[in-house]
């Protein structure tokens, strides 16, 4: 937990960083390309990496990847130097590993977002 807690200080130890996904910092581009162009897991994994996560969600698999971005100097209790937060998921669904939707999320607030950032933050 402590290796975790220093690697994600050392990511957020500037003015702008970022961690997830880069490929997919431009989420509407990304589910355009994704959407033409892949057909399959495989495809998919070769493209953009393995996803953070995967899921089932009605029957179909879902493939997350998400690019978080964080502004701000982060202090040493990972609290108050940080400003606002932009995570950017998509979302890749295939029923019997053939694509059948792609969807995008963005979230932005302020630092930090409790339920993605919860276990780093020191009480």
């Amino acid at each position: 937990m402590n290796r975790v807690f220093v690697f994600l200080l050392l990511l957020l130890s500037a003015c702008s960083h970022s961690y997830g996904t880069a490929k997919i910092a431009n989420v509407v581009q990304v589910q355009k390309d994704i959407s033409g162009n892949i057909s399959t897991p495989e495809e998919l994994i070769q493209q953009y990496g393995e996803p953070q996560q995967i899921f089932t969600k009605d029957g179909q698999q879902v493939y997350e990847y998400r690019y978080i971005t964080v502004s701000g100097i982060p202090d040493e209790e990972y609290s108050t130097g940080a400003q606002h937060y932009d995570i950017r998921y998509i979302y890749v669904y295939f029923d019997n590993r053939i694509l059948t939707r792609v969807d995008n999320i963005v979230r932005r607030g302020a630092f930090p977002p409790e339920d993605v950032f919860e276990p780093f933050i020191k009480k």
